[in-house]
Parts: structure tokens; sequence; C-alpha cells
């Protein structure tokens, strides 16, 4: 799947995302940490999410703790190199 960087994912889905306060100085998790993920409500926007100008950016993509996460590894139905077809559904139903 190729992202189209809407970000209608990541405030749209009810998935569990990095605590921000449980990310370390450089960038990872401490694995012991029981708040190290927390619950973010379909609806409500991620609080790792930022626009520049329409498109989204995820502020913690490239930090070493996003690796297994939900987000890293989430995909929809379709080719590899497709487009995204999440932001067609999501809009098809007004959100």
């Amino acid at each position: 799947m190729i992202c189209s960087r809407c970000g209608l994912c990541c405030i749209n889905l009810d998935i569990f995302i990095i605590n921000p306060r449980s990310i370390r100085p450089d960038g990872t998790l401490d694995p012991g940490d029981p708040e190290a993920m927390i619950r973010k409500p379909a609806g409500e926007r991620c609080t790792h999410l930022a626009f520049t100008g329409e498109v989204a950016l995820c502020a913690i993509h490239d930090l070493p703790c996003y690796r297994g996460t939900p987000c890293d590894r989430f995909e929809t139905i379709g080719p590899a190199d497709g487009p995204c077809t999440l932001r067609g559904y999501l809009q098809s139903q007004g959100v």
C-alpha cells in the first residue's frame, strides 16, 4: 500500500498508539513501561499527527519506538505498490 499522507487513518481508526510521555530521548521505549501504549479512540486525532499543508506527517515515524507498532504494521487490502484503499472508503463514509 502506498500511503496517500491524508491522515484519515490517524484520526479515524480505533487503535493503540505510543504514549508520548513514554518515549526516551534516544527514541526508544522502556519495554517494562506498562503505559507505553495508550488507546486512541476512533474520531480522535493521534497525538503524533501533524500536517504540512494538506500532507499528514507522523512525528515518530522515523524513531526506533515506531517499529512494530500497530501503525507500523498496518496494511490495507490491495497490492503493495497500489494506492491506499482506506482513504477512499473513509471518504465515501463522509469522514
